[in-house]
């Protein structure tokens, strides 16, 4: 070879970190089948090094006879060598490899920038990690099993270790958002790495999320014992202490500074579009001092709560315990911190019950936005301190959200900016009907013109996109691809935002068919804010879709509690009924099915799905008339719902699909 051909550039580019994709000069390269594309990329993983024939033969073919696995290795070598070219594969008597300057792979190319190490190799080899490897490429052999095993391990560990430098390297040049984020994409690797939880820890705490970070650390507690046995090692539990001593230096600070009158350090002082709540002390009401620890204990976590929703500003634990019995109004908080909302409340002890009761405060006029009390047996302290704050959070930040948008609808159209624009884009958005998604796209796209940074617009849109086609909107061909690349936009933008990666997570299940993916983003949705409705609702859609239908029904129960009055209800309820007509309990398919349709008349597949458990209950009249009077709507087709594919488990597609066409449904 001539030294001008060894530089010429690769003429193919080989990926295989998440989904096998071949990419030629022409475009994508369609490989016959699986065992082909195996054998491209376990040769591109050892390239430069030639394979033993008889190994590879062995590791795609052992199951055959040793005649059958030599012969298919050689059709499939020359298949590669038609596709590919001629010196793209150079053969040696009983040894094979791959030209490594035909193909450019980008597994080695990894490898190279983790052994560099600079910060810039390690932000390019983890965007080059886009997944395990060969996420999708499933072969049937003990020996391509267990390579592939060891091989994701290797590559999962270098990725992991990868993204916890490059996490230290960010948040030593005081970019913590950056190393939050390299953080917990290491944790979504891999949850058990403490090096990966002591990053996000320091991260939350350089940010001055201090509450976050020890409230984090309660949360690797819980982990480990419960998966492992075990407690946080020494070095782990070292940084908690020395968190806990910086959270009470700001509390002291922050009493100080009341106390002498002054207003509080202009950090806490809100500034942006974001609605901003102040939590007060609750007011220990039992007459029993020793209870005090627990009104603050509600205290704490639910301001830690409330901060998991990435659409509120909430003022820092030590600010909001240094307004204890200052008696100042809610427009002196709000001119004290610039809050728009004030969370107050008291706790009243009886036997072995407790009363919690808590309101919402609008600072500008004193109206109250929402109230509530919770009557709780008293038997888990510690697990009735987490109950009550993760219930009340969950509605705290509708409630908000409610307001605000009420507010964005009330404003001139000719004064919008990117913020009200994305809440009047909300109030469409959760309406759930065909006009309002299309409404909703519009106005998200706006919000997006004016602000592309913004990642609960980028995950709202991908939503809208995702949700636009079951709802009968006209939606261009590729929104599947542009609700993905918005989803993934968010993610990356904003590590920690929940409802961004249960977004994420149902875009890569639904429309792309990703599943494992898929799930492990709405799973992390959930452990980033465990008060999240939406995110434990898209968890259970997942699972039932999936067909873990037991956990969908726990999942999606659980949404419905933490936000009984949330207005995608018609959404959670028809997973249930889907699950239940899986399941084969019918009347709780029937009783959930109706509860969606009356949430929102205009719900298709709801309809569908209580039409489906009526025939399945042997109730065949009712059945047909309610096809009759949804085809009066929207007609549909057996084809139409074998395309939507609310059930990927065969089984349950398949009863689904004859009860429909029992009801009326044509073919």
């Amino acid at each position: 070879m001539t030294e001008s051909a060894s530089r010429r550039r690769p003429g193919f580019a080989l990926s295989l970190l998440g989904r096998f994709e071949l990419a030629g000069p022409g475009g994508v390269v369609s490989l016959p089948n699986r065992k082909l594309a195996g054998l491209l990329a376990y040769l591109a993983c050892m390239a430069p090094e030639p394979q033993q024939r008889e190994k590879l033969s062995t590791l795609l073919w052992g199951s055959h006879f040793d005649t059958q696995a030599k012969q298919n290795l050689r059709q499939a070598l020359f298949k590669l060598r038609q596709i590919l070219g001629q010196d793209a594969l150079r053969s040696d008597g009983e040894f094979v490899s791959l030209n490594a300057t035909a193909i450019a792979c980008d597994v080695p190319q990894f490898e190279e920038l983790v052994r560099k190490g600079s910060h810039d190799a390690l932000t390019a080899a983890t965007d080059l990690y886009r997944g395990r490897l060969l996420d999708d490429i499933g072969v049937n052999e003990e020996g391509w099993s267990e390579w592939l095993a060891g091989e994701r391990e290797r590559l999962s560990e270098l990725a992991l270790g990868a993204m916890v430098l490059l996490g230290e390297y960010e948040l030593s040049a005081g970019r913590t958002g950056e190393a939050l984020r390299a953080g917990q994409r290491a944790n979504v690797l891999n949850c058990m790495r403490e090096d990966a939880h002591r990053l996000i820890m320091r991260a939350f705490s350089a940010a001055g999320r201090n509450a976050e970070a020890l409230k984090y650390y309660q949360d690797v507690v819980a982990l480990l014992k419960q998966e492992l046995g075990t407690r946080p090692d020494l070095a782990t539990s070292a940084l908690a202490a020395e968190l806990r001593k910086v959270q009470e230096q700001e509390i002291v600070s922050a009493a100080a500074d009341i106390a002498a009158e002054r207003p509080p350090p202009p950090a806490h002082v809100i500034g942006n579009e974001k609605p901003s709540v102040a939590v007060l002390p609750f007011r220990n009401m039992s007459g029993d001092p020793e209870q005090e620890y627990f009104a603050d204990g509600v205290t704490a976590d639910l301001i830690t709560a409330l901060s998991r929703f990435r659409e509120l500003v909430v003022i820092a634990r030590g600010s909001s315990f240094a307004l204890r019995d200052k008696g100042m109004t809610s427009q002196q908080i709000a001119q004290q911190f610039g809050v728009q909302y004030v969370l107050s409340g008291h706790i009243r002890k009886a036997g072995n019950r407790v009363r919690i009761s808590a309101e919402l405060t609008h600072t500008a006029s004193e109206a109250q936005v929402w109230s509530d009390r919770y009557d709780r047996p008293l038997i888990d302290i510690f697990d009735l301190q987490d109950d009550v704050s993760t219930s009340v959070a969950a509605v705290v930040d509708p409630a908000v959200r409610s307001a605000e948008i009420e507010r964005a609808r009330r404003k001139p159209p000719t004064n919008l900016s990117a913020y009200d624009l994305y809440l009047r884009a909300l109030h469409h958005l959760w309406s759930g009907t065909r006009n309002d998604v299309t409404k909703s796209i519009d106005l998200l796209r706006q919000s997006l013109g004016l602000d592309q940074t913004r990642t609960p617009t980028l995950a709202a849109l991908a939503w809208a996109l995702v949700m636009a086609s079951p709802l009968g909107a006209d939606t261009p061909t590729d929104a599947a691809v542009e609700a993905l690349g918005l989803a993934r936009r968010a993610v990356e933008q904003d590590g920690a935002d929940a409802f961004a990666h249960a977004v994420y997570g149902f875009t890569l299940f639904g429309p792309v068919g990703d599943n494992d993916q898929g799930r492990i983003h709405a799973s992390e949705a959930v452990r980033l804010n465990p008060s999240s409705a939406f995110a434990w609702g898209v968890l259970g859609m997942i699972d039932s879709m999936a067909g873990d239908y037991e956990n969908a029904v726990i999942c999606l129960h659980r949404s419905l509690v933490l936000s009984p009055d949330d207005r995608m209800l018609h959404m959670w309820m028809t997973g249930l009924t889907a699950s239940y007509f899986a399941l084969r309990r019918h009347e709780d398919g029937i009783a959930w099915a109706r509860k969606s349709v009356r949430h929102n008349p205009s719900n298709g597949t709801g309809h569908r799905m209580l039409a489906a458990n009526l025939v399945a209950a042997g109730r065949l009249e009712e059945a047909r008339e309610i096809t009759r009077r949804r085809d009066a709507i929207q007609k549909t087709t057996i084809r139409d719902l074998r395309a939507m594919r609310f059930f990927k488990q065969e089984d349950a597609l398949e009863r689904y699909l004859s009860a429909q066409r029992v009801a009326g449904v044509a073919d």
